[in-house]
């Protein structure tokens, strides 16, 4: 990660002023890094658009999570994963709302227009509600690890002063 100093002398992030200077948008604590996951993910995993990097941060600056993480998660969906998550957000959706797979699938603009209930219907709404369960789960799956780790790190310095004495 970049440091926070770096960051917050970018010209191209001036505009912000003070907005930068929040703590947890830079430090590593449970409560910004499980929003950090959440609101990458989530973000990142809605349709591909060209603006998920600057709505994660956004995203991040509203929410005090921790900006360079939540910019890294949004990276889930990159240009390697996009068709998996696009063909199972597709299959999640048509299942939901009961289709039948599109037939003859063609690779052209006139047909993506034409099959707007066929395909488009389906993969958002399979896109939004596998975008929130998947981020809301590893909201609670990084908040849970983050508490397991500390668990751990107190009962080895527990042990460790027994040990001691």
């Amino acid at each position: 990660m970049p440091p926070p100093e770096k960051v917050k002398n970018s010209r191209s992030l001036r505009f912000l002023g003070d907005v930068l200077d929040d703590p947890n948008l830079f430090h590593m604590n449970r409560r910004s890094v499980s929003k950090a996951f959440f609101w990458g993910i989530f973000i990142g995993l809605l349709p591909p658009v060209p603006v998920h990097t600057p709505a994660a941060a956004t995203a991040a600056l509203v929410t005090r999570a921790n900006l360079p993480l939540t910019i890294a998660a949004c990276w889930i969906a990159n240009p390697i994963t996009i068709p998996f998550i696009m063909y199972a957000f597709y299959h999640l959706g048509r299942l939901i709302l009961n289709l039948e797979p599109a037939p003859d699938i063609e690779f052209t603009w006139a047909w993506l227009v034409h099959e707007f209930e066929v395909i488009w219907r389906p993969y958002l709404l399979g896109s939004l509600i596998g975008a929130t369960g998947i981020s809301t789960l590893a909201y609670f799956l990084s908040n849970y690890l983050w508490r397991l780790n500390v668990k751990r790190k107190w009962t080895a310095r527990k042990n460790e002063r027994l040990n001691s004495h």
